[in-house]
């Protein structure tokens, strides 16, 4: 054999030895719940689990959610954050960066939501990050789907070569066949994003805003809402049964010495036969002393 040969045989056998068996994509990997970058409120909708990619410039996760629906797809929280990542991943491949627009989230609702007709809403909102837009529809069964979305971006005017830099994009998709639309929109209010870039001019929120010059001052009152006060407790529901009147009989007869007898309260026995019957079927109860003018009273 040919030392060319040997040498192919060689790597040959050195291959073989080294299969480790099946691997995952080294791109995408399971994350816990407690590393989940963004996170609906509590008593939301559970977190089933949590996929993350890293790319050069950005790292991208899908936070499932538990879904009940008859609608193809599982429901989710998606974030990609922009910002520096690790230098370990500079070979890695960079992640696109797509602004909001009507067509994009058309084609991306399609996709997400298949055979439903969502409406897009015409309502300007605003949740604790800034404005975010949102679609709705029903299937032909009554589910209610919820596709939303929102960008976090500093002002064009606040962003310098060092100072309010990077860039958050959320998605939203949600199905539900028991839920109307404002219980699927509350997610858009209510979740929370976690993560963050260590360097200081990573903020894609912008500079904090100023506080209001009216606060503090008198003649400037602030009432709260609604939503913040008690309301009036419900009253408790009345004892069941038949409520009776008191009937007060007065006799005519007078008793020894002419003296006219004291009236009496007629109460109607509770059980019938348990108590000796008085004319008319009442247990006559004498009253108290000193009603309707009776002699001796002044």
């Amino acid at each position: 054999m040919t030392g060319v040969a040997m040498l192919a045989a060689a790597a040959l056998l050195a291959g073989c030895a080294a299969r480790d068996g099946v691997r995952l994509p080294a791109a995408n990997r399971i994350v816990s719940e407690n590393e989940a970058l963004i996170v609906p409120a509590a008593g939301g909708p559970a977190v089933v689990d949590v996929v993350q990619r890293d790319y050069s410039n950005a790292v991208e996760q899908k936070v499932s959610l538990f879904t009940s629906s008859t609608i193809p797809g599982q429901n989710y929280l998606s974030i990609q954050m922009y910002g520096p990542m690790e230098a370990t991943l500079d070979g890695q491949s960079r992640l696109g960066f797509r602004p909001v627009h009507v067509s994009r989230l058309s084609s991306e609702m399609r996709q997400q939501i298949p055979g439903v007709a969502m409406r897009t809403s015409p309502l300007y909102l605003q949740n604790q990050y800034g404005p975010f837009g949102y679609a709705f529809g029903r299937s032909a069964a009554g589910d209610a789907c919820l596709y939303g979305w929102q960008q976090l971006r500093a002002r064009d005017d606040e962003r310098t070569l060092f100072q309010n830099r990077g860039n958050i994009q959320v998605r939203a998709r949600l199905c539900d066949s028991d839920a109307d639309e404002r219980e699927l929109l509350s997610v858009m209010y209510g979740y929370t994003i976690n993560g963050t870039f260590e360097p200081q001019g990573w903020n894609p929120y912008g500079p904090p805003r100023p506080v209001d010059p009216t606060l503090g001052e008198d003649s400037s009152p602030i009432l709260p809402a609604a939503a913040e006060l008690s309301t009036r407790a419900p009253r408790p529901a009345a004892a069941p049964g038949r409520v009776q009147r008191v009937a007060i009989e007065r006799e005519a007869q007078s008793g020894e010495g002419g003296q006219p007898l004291r009236p009496t309260v007629a109460v109607p026995s509770p059980v019938a036969g348990t108590e000796p019957a008085a004319p008319g079927g009442a247990v006559v109860v004498p009253a108290p002393g000193c009603v309707y003018g009776a002699a001796g009273c002044n």
